[in-house]
């Protein structure tokens, strides 16, 4: 997939002289220009541009025109593109929002879906999932995490394609229960026609899986941790057989150890592709 961002500009400099009145009801095509006002700009630029008042000289009333890039909004076009373009990417509204924030310009989530519900007006059929619209996997990945903003952690939820590793959605959840996750991953299977969900080995997705419909696998990183962690702990209870379960089986504590030493060696095949 290929996209390519064409992003509005802000010209401070590029302000047209106005042909016509801006009211409606006037037709008015001379004017005075009455002063240059400065006008506070939300941009990643700048945050400031000049405005110029004209005076209509057939109907007495002024008006504003404004450079490039700027309009009567206290946000930039570009601003504006670039909330739509995150979005479209697959960032939720408040996900949008972190991440202008983090690139120096602050827009709170309703200001981003106002922005897009702007777009959606100018360009008929707009919608997030045509960037992904070719995007099909059987295997959808998921994965939880936390980023600290304003002091509070905020609960991400990434998805991927597990076969390309393309990622699909960052999006910002209300929470990490069953019925949040189920939210956040049934509409995103449905889109991809996923069949399996990749996950960690928490109940929530599991959860989640047998109410979406699709199968659930363990990524392999949390296999490979969890037979590490297996192993160092079962090591020291094989060799005396504390317990007498071995025993019980007919598996000598050596056998025992020596399987556990087999198990550690093609954990460490799998992870450097030896052995394949």
């Amino acid at each position: 997939m290929r996209l390519r961002i064409v992003l509005p500009k802000v010209n401070p400099e590029a302000i047209t002289v106005p042909t016509r009145c801006a009211y409606a009801d006037c037709g008015g095509r001379t004017f005075h220009l009455r002063q240059a006002v400065a006008k506070p700009l939300r941009d990643t630029v700048y945050q400031e541009v000049q405005v110029h008042r004209y005076q209509c000289l057939r109907c007495k009333r002024t008006f504003r025109v404004y450079p490039d890039g700027a309009s009567r909004a206290q946000t930039s076009q570009r601003v504006k593109g670039l909330a739509v373009m995150l979005y479209l990417l697959g960032l939720s509204y408040g996900a949008t929002s972190l991440a202008l924030e983090a690139l120096g310009v602050y827009l709170c989530k309703s200001r981003v879906y106002d922005a897009v519900q702007e777009a959606a007006q100018r360009v008929p059929g707009l919608k997030r999932d045509q960037v992904f619209a070719g995007v099909k996997t059987p295997a959808l990945g998921g994965d939880l995490t936390s980023v600290k903003c304003k002091g509070e952690w905020l609960p991400l939820g990434i998805t991927v394609d597990s076969i390309s590793g393309l990622a699909l959605t960052i999006d910002a959840l209300p929470a990490e229960d069953s019925k949040a996750l189920k939210e956040w991953i049934e509409p995103i299977a449905t889109s991809v026609g996923a069949q399996v969900l990749v996950s960690d080995d928490a109940d929530g997705f599991k959860t989640v899986a047998d109410e979406v419909g699709v199968q659930h696998q363990i990524c392999k990183a949390h296999v490979l941790r969890n037979t590490e962690a297996l192993i160092e702990r079962y090591q020291p209870l094989v060799a005396r057989d504390a317990d007498g379960s071995l025993q019980a089986i007919g598996v000598s504590p050596q056998q025992a150890a020596a399987d556990l030493t087999r198990v550690a060696r093609t954990r460490q095949e799998s992870t450097t592709g030896a052995g394949s």
